[in-house]
């Protein structure tokens, strides 16, 4: 590590540590991290979407005495099936 003088506006001398690592490493290293987290959310947000979609599909799979058990008719299965993005 090396280090480095500097002179106060008091006149009084400070010895600093300095780090071989560039001061804008950690805002890159901040910048991959949030990269990560955003990417992260944008392959949640999809498997979400498509693990809701599989369950609307299977609400249509359902038989009309099915549907009755749940409390839903038909066209509430549709209705609830159209709000799927298409695939």
């Amino acid at each position: 590590m090396a280090h480095t003088h500097c002179q106060t506006t008091s006149g009084h001398n400070l010895l600093h540590a300095q780090h071989n690592t560039p001061r804008h490493a950690g805002a890159i290293h901040h910048f991959g991290k949030n990269l990560q987290n955003g990417i992260n959310q944008i392959f949640d947000q999809f498997a979400d979407a498509l693990a809701k979609r599989a369950q609307r599909r299977a609400l249509m799979r359902l038989s009309e005495s099915e549907l009755s058990d749940i409390g839903l008719s038909r066209s509430d299965a549709e209705a609830e099936y159209r709000k799927s993005f298409p695939l």
